[in-house]
């Protein structure tokens, strides 16, 4: 049987919240209404994070307020994540209000054809990270993008090297060690594979580093019996590249963010 466009739209929509909880490192929070994690050592909106909202018109703006309230006294910044099934209707504006600004466009994209031939550059070598890679994944997730170190670390734990979920390294011919990282995890019970985290190194980007780790991954959840790919694009630069790869496009995904680090 097909997957159907509801389970593949719910994996793009909460896959920023699936991962597990580690006390002090990747904690999952109480707010009514929403899903949310915290990274107590880390100011990043990526690591504290807010989304999947059900608010109501009555409840919206006090938790608004109650999650300003948890981040601000840590003095963290917060991301909001606002998927399409996010209510209130009028949830923008709200967060507007209280001082919350976009920061990034993205793309939920699904690939249902795990088959589908990607041409790739004959110099990049793609494998399965291992516990043994843990210090240049984190220092491939910490560089690439950027991101603080102390996230990539905890990102590392949440998503351990398992069967299902892991990360994959690219080699280029002629460079010492991995040039870029990406990962990808099933949530538990689905048949959908969430494509998470690609990242290059800036000296080596343009050489097909990314639709190396791209084929690589597809291949793997293929062969784990997965029926569908999704991923979360920025506009600007990934989702572009995936409807080339054939991708397309089922939804779009708004973050905002608050505070300062």
């Amino acid at each position: 049987m097909a997957v159907s466009e509801r389970s593949i739209l719910h994996a793009v929509e909460n896959s920023m919240f699936e991962f597990p909880g580690l006390p002090g490192r990747w904690d999952i929070l109480d707010f009514p209404g929403v899903r949310a994690h915290a990274t107590p050592e880390v100011s990043h909106p990526f690591g504290n994070m807010v989304g999947v909202s059900t608010l109501t018109e009555a409840n919206a703006d006090p938790v608004i307020e109650r999650v300003k309230d948890f981040f601000g006294k840590r003095r963290h910044v917060v991301g909001w994540w606002l998927n399409p099934s996010s209510t209130p209707i009028d949830l923008v504006g709200r967060l507007e209000a209280a001082g919350f600004s976009k920061i990034l466009e993205q793309a939920g994209l699904v690939l249902t054809d795990l088959g589908h031939a990607i041409p790739c550059n004959p110099a990049v070598t793609v494998r399965r990270a291992t516990d043994r890679d843990r210090a240049d994944v984190v220092r491939l997730y910490a560089q690439g993008y950027p991101m603080p170190e102390a996230l990539a670390s905890a990102y590392c734990e949440v998503l351990p090297f398992t069967d299902c979920g892991n990360h994959y390294l690219a080699h280029l011919d002629g460079v010492e060690g991995p040039v870029a990282v990406s990962s990808m995890f099933s949530p538990r019970g689905s048949s959908v594979i969430v494509l998470q985290g690609a990242a290059t190194l800036e000296a080596h980007r343009g050489r097909g580093t990314y639709k190396a780790l791209m084929a690589a991954r597809l291949a793997d959840a293929r062969a784990m019996g997965k029926q569908a790919a999704v991923l979360q694009g920025d506009r600007k630069t990934s989702a572009p590249i995936c409807v080339k790869l054939g991708f397309r496009e089922i939804c779009s995904i708004d973050f905002y963010a608050w505070g300062s680090a």
